[in-house]
């Protein structure tokens, strides 16, 4: 009892520098396995093969974006010198960690400019997807919940057309589920307990290795912090 109260102890205080931390750590992916192989916890794919989103996704755009159900993509173009402040926003009901998909940059009068990338709830800016994009793969993690990507035209004289094929993401929800150790729908100190018993444990498997790296260490105790309290839905 008395090294679970330690243990205890050093979680809240664990848990204090997690929340002091007001900006989000993002983490930008050009491969899609290295992507995949970054979430814990699996994800969603919008394929765009007809005009019907998935559930809980929504976009709103002030140009001319639209599905292509025919071509299976979402096609948009954002002219950065439009009156309209050109802009495509993906919004999702339930809060992701992962957003990405395959791109491809160009279109009537060239490759254009480029796309910013924004998260309008955490950071105001992730990264950009260069004009010679041509089907290839672009994400990122973040390791903060979100629940609204921002597209913005690069500057320049050109108008940036693009296609975003296979749209992926992973909802925040279902890594809460993979760290629901005991399936109570929630992250509390039942988990933490796994961990502080198999603390240093190198036994594969354990319950307690979170992170999946045969250990079970700060990694796992760092990982456990990002989520707790959190409610597994499912």
């Amino acid at each position: 009892m008395c090294k679970l109260l330690i243990w205890e102890v050093g979680l809240i205080t664990f848990m204090s520098s997690i929340v002091a931390v007001s900006e989000a750590e993002i983490t930008v992916y050009t491969d899609k396995t290295e992507w995949e192989n970054a979430l814990s916890g699996s994800f969603v794919t919008e394929d765009f093969s007809d005009s019907q989103l998935n559930f809980g996704v929504s976009f709103v755009s002030t140009e001319s974006g639209h599905i292509n159900p025919a071509q299976e993509f979402y096609q948009d173009v954002l002219a950065s010198t439009s009156q309209n402040e050109p802009t495509t926003r993906w919004s999702f009901a339930s809060a992701i960690i992962g957003f990405g998909g395959n791109w491809t940059l160009g279109g009537p009068g060239g490759s254009g400019n480029y796309l910013l990338i924004y998260i309008d709830d955490l950071l105001p800016y992730v990264g950009f997807i260069p004009n010679s994009y041509g089907g290839e793969f672009w994400g990122f993690i973040s390791d903060t919940p979100f629940t609204s990507v921002r597209l913005v035209g690069g500057t320049g004289n050109h108008q940036q057309n693009y296609c975003l094929d296979d749209m992926v993401y992973s909802q925040y929800e279902q890594c809460i589920c993979g760290l629901d150790l005991n399936s109570d729908g929630i992250i509390n100190l039942v988990e933490f307990a796994y961990v502080a018993a198999e603390w240093q444990t190198e036994t594969i498997p354990v319950i307690g290795d979170i992170t999946g790296d045969g250990q079970v260490n700060i990694d796992d105790l760092a990982k456990l912090g990002m989520f707790w309290l959190g409610y597994c839905l499912h």
